[in-house]
């Protein structure tokens, strides 16, 4: 179940990198935020200290790419936009 984590922190990555404009920026941001979700997961999890901790970085580091590809997949389709302007016309 502490898997979750990478997946919730790529998500979390992915939905504040959909709102850097730059694209040169974001593509920039995109590795450092995903590897350091994975390393943040495994050391939440405590896997740091054993010897195979290479292979939970990465397994972690994986979830948290498939997060990011989450995140970001409702602000390339528009999605976000739309929700935003609901959520906007709602509160006038």
């Amino acid at each position: 179940m502490r898997e979750f984590l990478g997946v919730v922190l790529g998500v979390a990555i992915g939905i504040g990198l959909s709102s850097v404009r730059p694209r040169r920026l974001r593509a920039a941001l995109l590795v450092p935020g995903i590897l350091a979700a994975g390393v943040v997961t495994s050391a939440v999890n405590g896997e740091l200290g054993t010897d195979l901790w290479a292979v939970f970085v990465s397994f972690d580091t994986l979830l948290a790419g498939l997060g990011v590809a989450f995140g970001l997949a409702p602000a390339r389709t528009g999605l976000v936009p739309r929700i935003a302007s609901a959520l906007q016309r709602r509160a006038q």
